[in-house]
């Protein structure tokens, strides 16, 4: 099973527009993997989609190596690197390797948590582990799962695609199993389209604790790609592993 895929035609067809700039600023996270990691150096990405962050960092000197589950969204990103700046394949990045070392490996937009057990998390860190080369850095962006874990019951919030789509997102929590369950369903005057995104999320501490157990340490934490200080009460987390 390739954990990363979820995005279909439709969806792929919609992604670059179904997170605004304010819940995603590309320009803060291209300028802290750069002062990370800078050019030259290879950098690989696991879940690379369209290539939002691969390809700004292409352009910007790095060799750029990317691994997702969904075709649809690998077409995307060669419509958008007709120079062929980026190297991508169809895979899973819990379970196979490149057999090549990068300075940076990067998984970003929660990405991370469709590894679904705790067991394909384990993999992937293993497999950052073989790949990451002496210095290299793990930088990896998720939501702090705190608020979605306490959910009693489903909840609905509507995302604006353009002048004539709305897609409508259903998430509902098993806490038991720390599984998270999106439901997306895009209106845009066609036949509606529904499609299932299940997630693994893990705490913080937990995330730490599965990362040293594959031979990674924390190096920073921070609560966006701005640096500003993870708190109590931030909603997502950057966190660095060496």
């Amino acid at each position: 099973m390739i954990p990363h895929a979820p995005y279909g035609d439709r969806l792929a067809a919609v992604y670059d527009q179904m997170y605004p700039h304010i819940e995603i600023d590309t320009e803060a996270t291209i300028a802290l993997l750069t002062e990370l990691c800078p050019a030259p150096a290879r950098v690989l990405e696991f879940g690379i989609g369209t290539g939002r962050i691969a390809l700004p960092l292409a352009a910007r000197g790095y060799e750029v190596y990317g691994i997702d589950g969904s075709p649809a969204m690998l077409t995307k990103l060669k419509e958008k690197d007709p120079d062929g700046r980026v190297s991508a394949e169809i895979g899973d990045f819990t379970t196979q390797g490149t057999g090549r070392e990068f300075d940076l490996i990067v998984v970003v937009l929660n990405t991370f948590f469709s590894a679904v057990t705790k067991e394909r998390q384990l993999s992937c860190l293993k497999l950052v582990r073989e790949q990451l080369a002496p210095r290299g850095r793990f930088v990896v962006e998720v939501f702090e799962p705190t608020p979605f874990h306490s959910l009693e019951r489903p909840s609905l919030t509507v995302r604006h695609l353009g002048c004539n789509a709305i897609m409508l997102d259903t998430i509902s929590v098993d806490r038991s199993m720390q599984l998270m369950v999106g439901v997306h369903t895009i209106l845009d005057g066609g036949v509606p389209e529904t499609t299932q995104h299940v997630m693994r999320y893990a705490f913080p501490n937990e995330l730490d604790l599965l990362a040293e157990a594959c031979g990674l340490r924390l190096e920073q934490r921070w609560g966006d790609f701005s640096k500003q200080a993870f708190t109590a009460a931030s909603q997502r987390h950057v966190s660095v592993y060496v």
